[in-house]
C-alpha cells in the first residue's frame, strides 16, 4: 500500500460528512489487447501500478486482478450502456471541436489498428501509460487510461 496523502488517508479513500473511510470506486470499462472487454469497478487503479483490482458489482466482493501490461486501455465512463450510435474518431464534429479545443490533441494508433483523436494534459513517451480526454461531449467515457505499449503510433496534431 502507498503512503499516506496530504490529507492523512490512504489514496483510495476519502471521509464521509461523519468521519467514516469510504473507498471512492470508479467505474471502468477494461479493453486488454487480445480484444476482450471487461466491465466492472475499480478503488485502486493507480498509473503506477502494474496490477489493480476489478468488481461486477459496485461494493462487490471477490475482485479480481488485472494486470495493466495486458491492456490496451481502461476508460473510466459514465455508465456501462454505451451508445450503439457513437461517434466514430474522425467524425467531423469531433474534430472541429478538437480543432478548436486549447491544448495538447493526439492522435494514438493502436497495435490493433483501432485510431484516437483525443486531448490530453501531457504525453510523456518514455513513460508506461497516459490519460487521455474525449473531444466528444456526448461521449460515454470521461477519461482513459491508455497503455503505451498497446500503441503503434503517438503524434501530436492541432
Amino acid at each position: 500500500m502507498t503512503g499516506l496523502n496530504a490529507l492523512g488517508f490512504y489514496p483510495d479513500e476519502k471521509t464521509s460528512h461523519k468521519g467514516r473511510l469510504m473507498k471512492v470506486e470508479n467505474k471502468v470499462v477494461v479493453r486488454f489487447q487480445d480484444g476482450r472487454l471487461l466491465k466492472g469497478y475499480t478503488h485502486d487503479f493507480f498509473p503506477n501500478k502494474e496490477t489493480f483490482h476489478l468488481t461486477t458489482r459496485e461494493g462487490g466482493v471477490d475482485p479480481a486482478e488485472v494486470h495493466v501490461s495486458k491492456l490496451k486501455a481502461v476508460f473510466f465512463v459514465k455508465n456501462f450502456e454505451g451508445k450503439k450510435d457513437h461517434r466514430k474518431a474522425d467524425d467531423p464534429v469531433i474534430m472541429d471541436k478538437l480543432k478548436k479545443t486549447p491544448g495538447f490533441k493526439l492522435k494514438i494508433k493502436f497495435t490493433d489498428g483501432e485510431d484516437m483523436f483525443v486531448l490530453t494534459q501531457g504525453y510523456e513517451p518514455t513513460r508506461k501509460g497516459f490519460f487521455v480526454f474525449s473531444a466528444d461531449p456526448d461521449s460515454t467515457w470521461e477519461r482513459a487510461y491508455v497503455v503505451k505499449q498497446a500503441t503503434q503510433e503517438v503524434n501530436r496534431f492541432r
